[in-house]
């Protein structure tokens, strides 16, 4: 196997992984802390809660080295090049609104104090995060798909 393929396979191995996460925090953790705020965020706290900066940052950082290089190695196929490019700029998005919206959302989230007083402007805020994030997940799927149908066509084109 060349260097170009095992960069393709682990780019889709990490793009599953950032899938697969995805996923599980959407259907086992945001019901669980987004269930009655700020009594239920204790699962988000830093030190007591889900870390879930230890599984995100390798994922993303994982992604960000392999879907470089996998550009990289393949540039020279134009088939798999553009469907790098795809799944780059499905990633870039989806990554550019998280960081403007979703994480600087959830920082604050962590922030409040289980025991502080609920309020309805924290519920909304709850809902309106809980309601955005589900649109992240088909960027995640259109830059997975894209990742593997480059692995499918990389020596086929």
């Amino acid at each position: 196997m060349s260097l170009a393929e095992w960069s393709l396979i682990l780019l889709c191995l990490s793009m599953a992984g950032a899938f697969g996460g995805g996923l599980y925090e959407h259907t086992v953790l945001t019901p669980i802390w987004s269930k009655s705020p700020p009594a239920s965020f204790s699962i988000i706290q830093p030190g007591t809660g889900v870390p879930l900066q230890r599984f995100w940052i390798p994922v993303h950082a994982a992604i960000s080295v392999f879907v470089l290089l996998s550009l990289f190695m393949t540039w020279n196929d134009i088939a798999v090049r553009r469907l790098l490019l795809i799944a780059l700029a499905s990633y870039i998005v989806m990554r550019v609104w998280s960081g403007l919206f979703f994480i600087r959302g959830m920082l604050a989230f962590q922030k409040i104090p289980p025991d502080a007083a609920p309020s309805a402007e924290l519920s909304a805020r709850v809902a309106r995060w809980t309601y955005w994030t589900w649109f992240r997940e088909p960027l995640d799927v259109i830059s997975f798909v894209c990742s593997l149908l480059a692995l499918y066509w990389l020596n086929r084109s």
